[in-house]
């Protein structure tokens, strides 16, 4: 006697259901391994992320959501971490924190990292990045951290950052950041200190007129010039 139709059909919808979170925890654990490929981990610190392991979420770093196992925050900070940033990144499409600060990477800041467009708080402080800051930064429409502070940094700082209206907290200083800061939307409200360190900056921000402005000189004398900013 074979099975009614309507209950094959129940088995087949709760098989899908079942099957599609382990894929795309599959998917996750690929990139991760991806991204460990670009790191020197000297000390080991991720020799528990392995291929044998189809679940990251045990993984040093690594939390997951609690219903669907999904990776949501990265946390690798001071870890002593040498390489560069993989773009693998973008593939972590529920990626809500990626703090890599205080370890020795370099590099450019890939402009695939804008694509994670969960991103809540981005740390990259205190390594030896290099290039810009990928000029869609804006995409990042739920970022409310930025910290780039501490690196090699340098160009404009792009116009988009201003499209990040959640933004509460920035710092770009200690950098080789030049030119206009740009005075739109979200970046009006961040002062001198998320800038420090940067001589080639200027901007109602740091109260640093710009060449074009009203015929002011690019530069100025600092009133404050012996102030340094400790790294967080």
């Amino acid at each position: 006697m074979g099975l009614p139709a309507s209950f094959v059909f129940l088995v087949v919808i709760a098989n899908t259901l079942l099957i599609t979170p382990s894929l795309a925890l599959t998917e996750d654990c690929k990139a991760l391994l991806e991204i460990k490929r670009c790191l020197n981990d000297t000390q080991r610190f991720l020799s528990n992320w392995r291929a044998s392991d189809h679940s990251p979420c045990n993984w040093t770093g690594i939390t997951c959501h609690l219903r669907d196992h999904r990776v949501i925050s990265i946390n690798l900070g001071k870890m002593q971490l040498g390489g560069s940033i993989s773009p693998s990144f973008m593939k972590l499409s529920r990626l809500q924190r990626l703090a890599l600060h205080e370890n020795k990477l370099h590099g450019l800041i890939p402009a695939e990292i804008t694509t994670c467009m969960e991103l809540r708080a981005l740390y990259l402080r205190a390594n030896y990045l290099q290039g810009g800051i990928p000029l869609d930064i804006g995409n990042l429409s739920h970022l409310t951290a930025l910290d780039l502070s501490s690196n090699s940094l340098m160009g404009p700082i792009p116009p988009s950052i201003g499209l990040l209206i959640r933004l509460q907290f920035l710092n770009l200083s200690i950098n080789f950041f030049s030119g206009d800061i740009p005075n739109v939307g979200v970046m009006s409200t961040f002062g001198n200190k998320s800038f420090l360190g940067n001589l080639n900056l200027c901007g109602l921000q740091i109260q640093k007129p710009c060449l074009d402005s009203l015929g002011f000189p690019a530069v100025l004398p600092h009133k404050n010039s012996g102030i340094s900013l400790s790294k967080q």
